[in-house]
C-alpha cells in the first residue's frame, strides 16, 4: 500500500509542499481546457483564494502529508504550495469516503477533505456508474475546475435519479425527484426525513452504495444481456 503520509525531512523553516516547475501535467487535457477557466491559477485578487489555499495546506501540513491519494483510483498526487494545488481537485464532504480523507472543520462543522485525480474527473481512469438499474448514468466530473477545492461533496451535487434522494434509514424519498435545491452544496447538508424523522446527510451516500464496484460489473457482465453493453469498469477504493 502506498505511503499516504510522506514524513521525509525537509529544509528547516521550509514548506513540505512542492513548487511547480511548469504546468506540463495538464498537457494531456483537450486543448480547449488548458486555460485559467478550467485550471485554477494564481491571480492578483487572491483574498478568498488564499483562504482556500491556506485551509488546504494547513490541514495537510498538520497531518504531515504532502501527497494525497485519489479517492477513486488511489493514485498518489503531489500537493503544491501554489495554484493549481493538485493535478485534480479537492473537495469537502460530510462523509469519509476512504481512510485517506482527513477530518477537518469547515463552517463550524466536522467534515472530510478529499481529492480526486484529473484522470478520474475526466473519466479516463475511473468511470462511475449509478447502481440503480433503471438509471445507469455515469458520473461526470469533467467540468470541475482543476487545482482548487469545492466546499461540498462533488459526487452528491447533481443527483442522477430518485435513489440518490432516498433516506439513508427508511429508504423513502426525502424530497421529490422534481424538487431541486438551489445550490450544489445543499446536497451535502444534513436534513430530516419527512417519513421517519432521521436527520442525516441523506444525499451524500457512501460511494459503494451509490455506484457500481468492479465486482458488481464483473458479475453483471457475466450474466450477459443488453444492459451489459452499457456497463463500464468502476473502481471504488473502499471496496478494493
Amino acid at each position: 500500500q502506498a505511503n499516504m503520509r510522506d514524513r521525509s525531512r525537509h529544509d528547516s523553516g521550509g514548506s513540505i509542499f512542492l513548487r511547480r516547475n511548469d504546468y506540463s501535467a495538464f498537457n494531456v487535457l483537450p486543448r480547449q481546457k488548458i486555460n485559467s477557466y478550467h485550471i485554477k491559477m494564481e491571480d492578483e485578487c487572491s483574498i478568498g483564494n488564499d483562504e482556500t489555499r491556506c485551509f488546504i495546506l494547513s490541514n495537510y501540513a498538520t497531518h504531515k502529508m504532502n501527497r494525497v491519494p485519489c479517492v477513486l483510483c488511489n493514485s498518489m498526487m503531489m500537493i503544491f504550495e501554489r495554484y493549481p494545488l493538485i493535478d485534480g481537485t479537492f473537495f469537502v464532504s460530510p462523509r469519509q469516503h476512504t481512510p485517506s480523507c482527513i477530518q477537518v472543520k469547515a463552517d463550524g462543522r466536522v467534515c472530510y477533505l478529499s481529492a480526486v485525480c484529473m484522470g478520474c474527473l475526466e473519466g479516463w481512469t475511473t468511470r462511475l456508474q449509478c447502481r440503480n438499474g433503471n438509471c445507469g448514468k455515469l458520473w461526470d466530473g469533467s467540468q470541475l475546475i482543476l487545482g482548487t477545492m469545492y466546499s461540498y461533496d462533488i459526487f452528491a451535487a447533481v443527483p442522477c435519479c430518485a435513489d440518490r434522494l432516498k433516506c439513508t434509514s427508511c429508504s423513502q424519498l426525502v424530497i421529490h425527484p422534481e424538487q431541486r435545491f438551489n445550490f450544489f452544496s445543499d446536497y451535502s447538508q444534513t436534513v430530516s426525513c419527512p417519513h421517519c424523522g432521521v436527520q442525516d446527510f441523506h444525499f451524500t451516500k457512501p460511494l459503494e452504495r451509490t455506484f457500481l464496484s468492479r465486482e458488481d460489473i464483473t458479475r453483471l457482465n457475466a450474466r450477459g444481456g443488453d444492459r451489459s453493453n452499457q456497463l463500464s469498469w468502476a473502481r471504488i477504493t473502499a471496496n478494493a
